[in-house]
């Protein structure tokens, strides 16, 4: 409420400044000239770095996605190594049980003050019941 009173008196201040019969199109002017200026200057700096900054983009974009790939594989080599050592992994109810705490704490997340506490320590209990089950 406070919030909306704030920014209306800030537009009406405004809509008075440029509005002005007196000075309000000398302002508008200055005003419409600056935005102009200010354009001109980005699209100028846009013209002369844009392609630098597209092509560092671009490499850096293929560097994340080898790294990407690569820490996928080692990950995917671990838990096969993991699941041949120790079966399965995680039993059924483990799932559920650790996909219901994650959802939980999800939820929570957006939750302020008792309640919001009580469903993250009750996520929490969940995920590491799902974790202790799954040894």
């Amino acid at each position: 409420m406070v919030r909306g009173l704030i920014l209306f008196g800030l537009g009406a201040a405004g809509a008075f400044y440029f509005f002005d019969p007196d000075k309000g199109p000398k302002r508008r002017k200055q005003l419409r000239k600056q935005c102009n200026d200010t354009m001109k200057a980005a699209t100028d700096w846009w013209d002369e770095y844009g392609d630098q900054i597209g092509q560092r983009a671009k490499d850096f974009s293929q560097t994340v996605g080898n790294q990407a790939l690569h820490y996928g594989n080692e990950a995917r080599t671990a838990a096969t190594e993991f699941v041949q050592k120790n079966g399965n992994g995680w039993a059924p109810s483990a799932r559920a049980i650790g996909a219901l705490g994650s959802a939980l704490a999800f939820y929570s997340a957006g939750r302020r003050g008792t309640t919001g506490a009580l469903l993250r320590t009750l996520s929490l209990g969940m995920f590491t019941r799902a974790l202790m089950a799954s040894r």
